[in-house]
């Protein structure tokens, strides 16, 4: 029987009395032993506690530094903390963008703003009306103030009540028919749409004009007529047989004649408001210029 790795042994045959001496020097070894094995477990456990805690130091502060996705974390001081740029960056300018062009149905809805001449000769441009490929000779043009002299009794007496101040008519001929094309200018839309409310019915129509390159049409009856407004204006048609013999049915060429003329007449004003918005464009972007060189 051991008393100790490397201790003394007692074995049958030897003395019976152990020697005490011995095992008491051999157990005062085994303390010192395990009181050296507690020393450096110890000392072992404080330097792992040591590591572990100065790694989460410094985990701690990368954390600090940097967030789990790689961007600045919170702990960053914000943006609106920081120095403003120098006195030297670039200097900023006015701005130079244009107001909103005038667009051309302001012009012809607005008496204030259609200020362009009124007249026979300006407003139907051209020598020819052609519509779709289909192509009318320019015969004769004229204007009037007294708005009822160019039109039926009922129709001039409407034009009258809602203040008509003008009347614009040019008859156009080609291919067997004539149309007469006339415009009727009135202070507000307002009037021009009362106006175009008021003119349909029977024996409410525009005259025919005729003399000069014109024939004498529509003179019997048997004419097809139109009549439509946009803006301030309101447009009349009257069309028929160049020879004068009354016209009936339907998709014949006075009927569609009446129809072209409509589409001229439109057209005309629309150009008018055209004409007067992009001078104002102009006038916009000139003065813009010169303030800018001011």
């Amino acid at each position: 029987m051991s008393y100790g790795q490397g201790g003394p042994a007692w074995v049958p045959g030897g003395s019976n009395t152990p020697d005490w001496d011995a095992l008491a020097a051999d157990a005062e070894r085994r303390r010192g032993r395990r009181r050296l094995m507690l020393i450096g477990g110890s000392v072992l456990a404080a330097l792992t506690i040591s590591t572990l805690v100065a790694l989460a130091i410094v985990n701690q502060s990368d954390d600090e530094r940097v967030g789990a996705s790689g961007t600045p974390s919170a702990t960053l001081p914000d943006a609106s903390g920081l120095p403003s740029g120098s006195d030297d960056a670039e200097p900023s300018f006015e701005e130079t963008t244009l107001p909103p062009l005038p667009q051309p149905r302001e012009f012809i809805s607005d008496a204030d703003k259609d200020l362009a001449p009124f007249e026979a000769d300006t407003f139907w441009a051209g020598d020819s009306m052609e519509i779709d490929g289909r192509a009318y000779a320019r015969a004769a043009t004229d204007s009037v103030t007294d708005c009822a002299g160019a039109t039926s009794p009922d129709l001039g007496a409407v034009l009258a009540e809602h203040g008509c101040t003008a009347l614009l008519r040019a008859t156009y001929t080609g291919e067997g028919v004539a149309v007469t094309v006339g415009v009727a200018q009135f202070p507000t839309e307002e009037d021009a749409q009362a106006a175009r409310e008021d003119a349909g019915g029977a024996g409410k129509y525009l005259l025919a004009l005729t003399g000069g390159d014109a024939p004498s049409f529509c003179q019997l009856g048997g004419c097809r007529t139109t009549t439509n407004q946009v803006g301030r204006y309101t447009y009349f048609t009257i069309a028929g047989n160049s020879d004068g013999s009354p016209d009936s049915g339907d998709g014949t060429p006075a009927q569609q004649a009446a129809r072209d003329g409509n589409d001229h007449a439109f057209a005309s004003i629309i150009q008018r408001g055209e004409a007067q918005a992009s001078a104002s464009a102009s006038a916009l972007v000139e003065e813009r210029r010169r303030s800018q060189e001011g």
